[in-house]
């Protein structure tokens, strides 16, 4: 089963992926996390990711997401299902990941998309931090003071760098504009999943396992 997940930044949608990967047994590709291991890395490439991502906080060039989405489905087992996170983002991603998808002989069976109001995803982005191994924490559930250490493997947490209201809004702007249409083409080849990001985890997971059903077994 190969299976995209989108949502603004915020809905929870790799908290669901995570999920739904663990369920099906599915690779995890988590494109933020990938494009933020490169952006570490001292290299052109990653120093260009860096800049985009964290400086301008703007969403990086087709070409490279093309780029790192070859080498690691490349990588993958074949028999192996996929939950892309977050990616295709806009048209012409959506068109190389079908081409690429066609060329690897994998099918896409259902797209995702949870989505969220602006002030939700701004609230919940403000209280969002992780630590040095990218756990993700919450701001008064998972720790009380940016004093505290990461409650899963004990090292100092911070706030992401594009992670400010500012940085916040312009990442959703840019968002909402570039996949209204990736998404409408997804609702017309009547594969999309819509799902309502403000209930609870477990009353999200719940909506998009019982929508997943409907949609696999037509």
């Amino acid at each position: 089963m190969n299976i995209i997940i989108l949502g603004p930044q915020g809905s929870g949608k790799g908290t669901q992926a995570k999920m739904l990967a663990k369920k099906f047994n599915l690779e995890h590709l988590e494109m933020g996390k990938l494009l933020r291991e490169i952006a570490k890395q001292d290299s052109p490439l990653g120093k260009e990711i860096h800049k985009t991502i964290n400086i301008q906080g703007k969403l990086v060039d087709d070409k490279i997401i093309e780029k790192v989405l070859r080498s690691k489905l490349h990588e993958l087992p074949r028999e192996r299902g996929i939950i892309f996170d977050g990616v295709p983002r806009r048209e012409d991603q959506r068109k190389y990941l079908d081409k690429e998808l066609k060329n690897l002989d994998r099918q896409l069976d259902a797209v995702v998309d949870i989505s969220l109001p602006e002030k939700d995803s701004v609230e919940r982005l403000s209280k969002r931090w992780v630590c040095g191994n990218e756990h993700a924490l919450i701001m008064g559930k998972d720790i009380r003071s940016k004093e505290d250490k990461c409650p899963v493997c004990g090292s100092e947490i911070r706030q992401r760098i594009d992670d400010t209201p500012e940085r916040i809004k312009t990442r959703l702007g840019i968002y909402r504009k570039d996949t209204k249409p990736v998404i409408g083409h997804y609702r017309e080849k009547g594969i999309l999943v819509e799902i309502d990001g403000r209930p609870s985890i477990e009353e999200v997971q719940k909506t998009i396992l019982d929508k997943l059903e409907k949609i696999l077994n037509e």
